[in-house]
């Protein structure tokens, strides 16, 4: 913001996405779905965390729209559903397109995440058990995407239809 206020013709536009998931992403969602799929996922002190997240398909059709207005000056804009889902939403809207069992476990997060400290060394960090992704499932990712909505931006797709057209797009094998 600094480098574009100094000089007038300078224009700048900051794109910030919530957590992308998509095919071939091999990050967050990847992980919590080969999780629930191998009944390995509990909720980590609670079920009520937010995290903000984008399709990767809504992301680029979002930034082409927000590309297409732009002419000049200083824009910033998070990208994520709006409401942000909760970690509970985003397991239960898995579940349900691929036809796993919901979790239900929620385990006390203190707990967890000592019992990670302990087993991370062990190798366990491997499988997903470590203090730091415990301490990512427990803490929210609120970033608001209303100004996308209130600049009459257009997705094209809700968490569940994202969640469906990636398993499609997966051949329905799964969400990788």
């Amino acid at each position: 913001k600094e480098w574009a206020s100094r000089d007038s013709k300078r224009n700048l536009l900051i794109i910030r996405p919530g957590v992308v998931f998509g095919q071939g992403e091999n990050g967050n969602f990847s992980r919590l779905y080969q999780a629930v799929s191998k009944g390995r996922f509990f909720y980590p002190g609670r079920k009520d965390t937010i995290k903000a997240c984008i399709y990767v398909k809504d992301l680029v059709q979002l930034c082409l729209q927000i590309l297409d207005s732009f002419n000049s000056g200083i824009r910033l804009y998070n990208i994520t559903y709006e409401p942000a889902p909760t970690i509970e939403e985003i397991v239960e809207n898995i579940c349900q397109v691929t036809g796993l069992k919901s979790p239900k476990l929620q385990i006390n997060g203190r707990l967890l995440k000592v019992a990670a400290s302990i087993l991370s060394p062990l190798g366990f960090n491997k499988i997903g058990v470590h203090p730091d992704r415990v301490d990512k499932l427990m803490v929210s990712t609120n970033i608001s995407g209303k100004k996308i909505l209130d600049h009459h931006y257009v997705f094209n797709y809700t968490l569940r239809s994202a969640l469906e057209d990636w398993y499609e797009d997966c051949e329905r094998a799964g969400l990788f």
